[in-house]
């Protein structure tokens, strides 16, 4: 059963910035991983590629991406 309360986007944010914190990566893309669910998915330390929040619409997603992208500020990445 899907838990609403499971893809909030302010949750899924804040999981973002934790996982950021806790030495993680993000990658910068949003993907459809079944329909009306879009991911936002990256790598940490001990489990490797992981999805690392979902979301109901891509625009929310996209959102949070940008949001967090822009905290982490400028990379030398091109």
């Amino acid at each position: 059963m899907n838990d609403s309360r499971s893809k909030d986007p302010d949750r899924q944010l804040q999981l973002l910035r934790v996982l950021l914190q806790d030495k993680g990566t993000i990658d910068c893309d949003v993907l459809e991983i079944a329909t009306g669910t879009w991911a936002i998915h990256g790598d940490i330390p001990l489990d490797g590629e992981v999805l690392m929040a979902e979301f109901d619409t891509y625009d929310e997603a996209r959102h949070a991406l940008d949001e967090v992208l822009g905290e982490m500020g400028p990379t030398s990445d091109p």
